[in-house]
């Protein structure tokens, strides 16, 4: 796999120092950063904010180069040792791709993100704000590798 990348829509100033830490910690395992793309705002109708994102996320990323894991509320769950064995076996299948995982905007994703993603990623049912989802995440995916890895990093 060439990379992970952490896609969200909000400003880059919002990443935290926990989260470039974590970034930093799982770049010894696999080249991986945090991308933030600009958000459409709160102001307008959902399905035309949803859309703008969209489109935002699709001039950047070709669906053909990359294989889309996206958040969403009604995905899977796993817990942290099924979701280390899923990240490995998405390495493992495709090495050629960058593995684009994608956080939705205040109104969550548009369809067509959805429709394009090989998995749907859920974290529960509640509702969390996109700088701690996006600390979350980077814990999640540090853990997997950590786990991948042989590593004494997760008491079960």
């Amino acid at each position: 796999m060439k990379s992970i990348k952490l896609v969200f829509f909000g400003k880059k100033n919002e990443i935290t120092a926990r989260q470039k830490e974590l970034l930093k910690r799982i770049n010894f395992s696999i080249n991986s950063e945090i991308i933030p793309l600009p958000q459409a705002g709160i102001k307008a109708e959902v399905t035309k904010i949803k859309k703008i994102e969209a489109d935002i996320f699709w001039k950047k990323f070709d669906p053909k180069q990359v294989v889309i894991m996206a958040f969403d509320e009604h995905g899977k769950k796993f817990d942290s040792l099924a979701f280390a064995a899923w990240t490995e076996n998405q390495i493992q299948h495709n090495n050629s791709k960058e593995l684009v995982f994608v956080i939705g905007g205040a109104y969550g994703l548009d369809q067509s993100i959805l429709d394009a993603a090989q998995t749907k990623l859920s974290f529960g049912s509640m509702v969390w704000t996109r700088n701690l989802f996006r600390t979350m995440a980077l814990e999640q995916l540090y853990r997997a590798f950590e786990i991948n890895r042989g590593k004494n990093f997760h008491k079960s």
